[in-house]
């Protein structure tokens, strides 16, 4: 229901003074703002509220040596181009999200065990 119709209904059916009363405070709910200046205040509350799964993901305190495996498995499925070098990046972080969308996994770039197990599975697929 819109402003406009809620006072018209308003304005029919109660006396003045709560009239006015709810006028008031729809204009205070507004804030004075225009369109513009609530969809821009919309949208930064939005990208404020986003999490950075990328991020997060990459913070994760993963053991060089299994990101080192898991290098080695997604390069073997042709899912990592990049060095196997043991360092949790961005590029490691994409193949294994890549991969864990393709496992029918949650797609967050977190190292787990059942992420671990399907790519080892996968790796050892021989290739035909």
């Amino acid at each position: 229901m819109t402003a406009k119709s809620m006072t018209a209904i308003v304005w029919r059916q109660a006396p003045r003074a709560a009239t006015f009363a709810l006028m008031a405070a729809l204009v205070a709910a507004c804030g004075g703002q225009t369109d513009e200046e609530r969809g821009r205040d919309i949208l930064e509350k939005m990208q404020k509220s986003l999490v950075d799964v990328e991020a997060i993901a990459i913070d994760q305190k993963a053991d060089p040596a299994v990101v080192s495996e898991m290098q080695r498995n997604l390069t073997t499925i042709n899912e990592y181009q990049g060095e196997i070098n043991g360092k949790l990046d961005s590029v490691t972080v994409n193949a294994i999200q890549a991969f864990q969308r393709t496992a029918g996994l949650k797609d967050d770039g977190i190292i787990t065990d059942a992420t671990r197990q399907k790519l080892a599975a996968a790796a050892a697929q021989p290739k035909g």
